[in-house]
C-alpha cells in the first residue's frame, strides 16, 4: 500500500474497555500484542538492514515467495509478514503507525492473545489469495512479497465493522472508517484487475481487509464455534481415558480371578503384558 492510502490517525476513540495509559509524547500506550509485534517488525528492518537489507540472508531467507514455498519452505506464509521493503522506509513506517492507532483499539476490544491470533490468521488470509494467484500464473511465482499491510488490513476491516464510528485521517482529511474500508477495497480491486504495478500486494491487502470485515461480523461466532470443539474434543479425550481405564480395570480382574483360581503359571504373554500395563500406570498416577 503506498503512504498516501494508510490509515494513521484517528479523531474519534471507540468507547470499548476502559481508558488508555499515557505513553510516549502523552500518546495513548499500546497493548502488549501490539508492543511486541511492532517491536519485533522493527527490529528485523534494523537487523535486515544491517546485514545488507534486500540482499541480507535474512531477508532472503525469510520473504515470501511462492516458487519456494512449493518447494517446502513453508515458514515464509508467515515469516514475510515480519519485513518490510529495506529502500523505503515509508512501507515500515506506515504499517506500524496503522498497526499502533487501529491495533491497540482492536486489542483492547479482543484481549492481547485473541488480537495475536487475529493478527497472525489475517496475514495468512492474505498470503493464502496471493500464494493462489501466483499458483495459477495470474501473478508471477518468483516475486518476493513482504510486508505487514495484510494484517493491518484485517485490522482495519475488523474496526470498521466493530467501532463504525471511528474515524481516520486520510491523506489530510478526517474519513469515516467505513468510507476509508470501501475506498481501499475498490483501489485494490481494481489494481488487482489491471495487474498493476502492486497487484500481489494489494491481492494481499484486499484478502486481509475482507478477512477483517469477516470476522468483524462473525468473529463472536468463530470464537464461540471454536471454543465449544475444543470443549467437546477434551470432553471425548477424558471419556476415552476413562474407558481405557475402566476396560483395564475389568481386564485385571479377570487375571487375578484366573491367578487366584489357578496360579499365575497360568497366564499367558498377553495377560502379563496387561498386568505389567496396569502396574506401570498405577506407578505414574
Amino acid at each position: 500500500m503506498s503512504w498516501e492510502h494508510r490509515p494513521y490517525a484517528f479523531e474519534d476513540e471507540p468507547q470499548h474497555g476502559g481508558g488508555l495509559r499515557s505513553w510516549f509524547g502523552g500518546l495513548p500506550s499500546p497493548g502488549k500484542a501490539v508492543k511486541w509485534i511492532a517491536l519485533v517488525n522493527i527490529g528485523m528492518f534494523v537487523l535486515c538492514l544491517a546485514t545488507g537489507g534486500e540482499n541480507s540472508a535474512i531477508f532472503r531467507w525469510l520473504e515470501m515467495r511462492t516458487d519456494l514455498v512449493l518447494k517446502g519452505q513453508i515458514w515464509r506464509l508467515f515469516t514475510f509478514t515480519y519485513l518490510h521493503s529495506q529502500h523505503d522506509v515509508l512501507h515500515i513506517l506506515f504499517n506500524m503507525i496503522g498497526l499502533y492507532f487501529l491495533g491497540m483499539h482492536l486489542e483492547r476490544y479482543l484481549g492481547t492473545r485473541s488480537f495475536f491470533i487475529f493478527y497472525t490468521v489475517a496475514g495468512f488470509v492474505a498470503v493464502a489469495m496471493y500464494f493462489l494467484l501466483t499458483s495459477l500464473g495470474w501473478l508471477s511465482s518468483g516475486a518476493a512479497l513482504v510486508g505487514a499491510s495484510g494484517g493491518v488490513l484485517g485490522i482495519l476491516g475488523a474496526c470498521a465493522v466493530l467501532f463504525p464510528a471511528m474515524r481516520i485521517i486520510l491523506i489530510f482529511f478526517p474519513v469515516p472508517i467505513r468510507t476509508a474500508a470501501l475506498l481501499f477495497a475498490v483501489l485494490y480491486l481494481f489494481n488487482l484487475g489491471t495487474r498493476g504495478s502492486n497487484a500481489g500486494g494489494d491481492a494481499c491487502h484486499l484478502a486481509g481487509l475482507a478477512f477483517g470485515v469477516a470476522y468483524g461480523y462473525r468473529g463472536q461466532r468463530w470464537t464461540g464455534a471454536w471454543s465449544r470443539w475444543r470443549a467437546n474434543a477434551q470432553q471425548r479425550s477424558l471419556d476415552a481415558r476413562r474407558r481405557e481405564i475402566y476396560e483395564l480395570q475389568m481386564d485385571v480382574d479377570r487375571i487375578l480371578d484366573k491367578v487366584h483360581r489357578e496360579g499365575i503359571q497360568s497366564l499367558t504373554r498377553r495377560e502379563k503384558r496387561i498386568l505389567e500395563a496396569a502396574r506401570e500406570k498405577q506407578t505414574r498416577h
